[in-house]
């Protein structure tokens, strides 16, 4: 899957250099990005998403359900074949969520990620 390189911050990575910009398959970065969409955030596109105000950031979600709508999330990457681990955390204190996985790639080899979001 190819997509337009990112910073670790998620702005657009321009070369400094030559002010051009980068193509990559990153797959730590595409599962980023299916992490962090909001469902009906992309007009053209407004079936895809995660359904965080509609499931997951709500008075007592349904935990088994918040690991699913994660996990087909994470799946749905391309080169993604398997979710090893998967763990979701919300801060009460600091209002954040946190989604640690550990998924099995095309390759055989395995990646472990972390995204944080503000609840």
């Amino acid at each position: 899957m190819k997509d337009l390189l990112l910073t670790r911050d998620g702005d657009l990575y321009i070369n400094p250099a030559t002010g051009d910009i980068k193509i990559t398959d990153n797959v730590e970065q595409a599962i980023k990005i299916r992490l962090l969409w909001f469902f009906q955030e992309w007009r053209l596109g407004p079936k895809y998403g995660i359904p965080y105000r509609e499931e997951i950031l709500i008075k007592n979600p349904n935990k088994l359900r918040v690991r699913q709508i994660f996990r087909e999330a994470i799946m749905s990457v391309e080169e993604v074949t398997d979710v090893v681990d998967l763990a979701a955390d919300v801060d009460p204190a600091t209002r954040v969520l946190t989604v640690r996985y550990t998924a099995k790639v095309k390759d055989g080899s395995e990646l472990s990620g972390e995204v944080r979001m503000n609840a």
